[in-house]
């Protein structure tokens, strides 16, 4: 006797039939950033950069029985102030009547500002430049005021952004960036500057109708931020993936994560105004960043490949620089710094991974 197949009959009470799914066998590949050190010993004499540190053991870490890696969770203690030696230093002139004028850079103090305490930073340091020449005590700098039109009417209130006023009819100033590449900014053109992290645009620049600058001006909108996220980089695990990662960014780089700045529950929301003294953007003040990846990047790993036991780990900034190079300051930049690495300023972080057999 011959039997046929015979197709399942249709399920003609609109329910889906039940199907067992089994998740996929995984273990944990844990990094602590403090690990590169053989004991405490070694840390207190040697101190090394957090951000750009080797992993070294005589065995592979791993054997290789995985198939995929993915980051699960990232602790990183957020401690690069947003006032650092790169945003740290700005140009100015500050003219009365065009006759008396004061052309300098100001090299602010290296820390963690909010934008209130900004304002008042930069208040303080143009007027005590200025005046040793001429009386500029009625000078102020400020942070989420009122905009008016010279007819004093009222354009936008209480808005995050930057507003400088010399309160002399005859006094005028205005704000250049620094030159880059130079030995008084020896970063490049893709760096930010203090002149971008106060919003300045070319507004701040003199012109045709005002060479000698405006008794006036406001810059655009700014959190006053210096870096806004950093990415996580491991070659040594990332070097298996036939797809390669890509970014806007000048230099791309495969990655493991990339971290952002900011709470990460997704709300986003403040209760505070710009213009109270309280007001404090991510990045303006110390903390530390949690992210629980539900959707992590799955990073392709060959089976018959063991993850081996150096793993060197970098962390990059949104302009493709190393972390550490917002906490180095070079020698020769004439404002009154030395050279060498800003002692206390780099946190180690940690790292949870999944690795999947399947």
């Amino acid at each position: 006797m011959a039997f046929y197949p015979v197709a399942p009959l249709p399920d003609t009470h609109s329910r889906q039939v039940a199907q067992t799914i089994r998740m996929p066998s995984t273990a944990l590949l844990t990094i602590d950033s403090e690990d590169r050190y053989s004991g405490y010993s070694v840390a207190r004499s040697l101190p090394t950069s957090p951000y750009n540190f080797s992993i070294n053991k005589m065995e592979s870490l791993m054997p290789g029985f995985m198939t995929r890696i993915g980051v699960s969770e990232v602790v990183f203690p957020w401690t690069v102030p947003n006032i650092n030696i790169k945003t740290r230093s700005i140009n100015f002139v500050y003219s009365r009547s065009g006759s008396f004028v004061t052309v300098a850079t100001i090299g602010l103090p290296v820390g963690f500002y909010t934008p209130a305490q900004l304002a008042t930073l930069m208040q303080n340091a143009i007027i005590q430049t200025v005046q040793p020449s001429i009386d500029i005590s009625g000078f102020t700098f400020q942070y989420g005021q009122t905009i008016r039109d010279a007819s004093n009417v009222i354009l936008a209130g209480d808005i995050p952004a930057f507003t400088y006023a010399t309160n002399v009819i005859t006094d005028t100033i205005y704000f250049t960036p620094m030159v880059p590449n130079t030995t008084n900014y020896p970063y490049s053109d893709q760096t930010k500057q203090l002149f971008d992290v106060l919003g300045f645009t070319t507004a701040q620049l003199p012109s045709t109708a005002y060479p000698q600058g405006k008794s006036k001006g406001n810059g655009i909108y700014t959190l006053c931020q210096a870096i806004r996220y950093v990415d996580l980089v491991c070659n040594q695990l990332t070097n298996s993936q036939s797809q390669k990662d890509q970014t806007s960014q000048t230099v791309a780089r495969d990655m493991l994560c990339r971290i952002y700045l900011g709470s990460g529950s997704g709300d986003g929301q403040s209760t505070i105004e710009p213009g109270q003294s309280t007001f404090c953007p991510p990045g303006c003040a110390p903390m530390v960043i949690y992210r629980n990846f539900t959707m992590p990047k799955q990073i392709q790993w060959i089976p018959n490949q063991n993850i081996p036991g150096y793993l060197q780990f970098q962390v990059y900034d949104d302009a493709g620089d190393l972390l550490d190079a917002s906490l180095t300051i070079p020698g020769g930049m004439g404002i009154g710094s030395t050279s060498g690495p800003v002692v206390g300023q780099a946190s180690d972080w940690s790292m949870t991974m999944l690795v999947s057999e399947v």
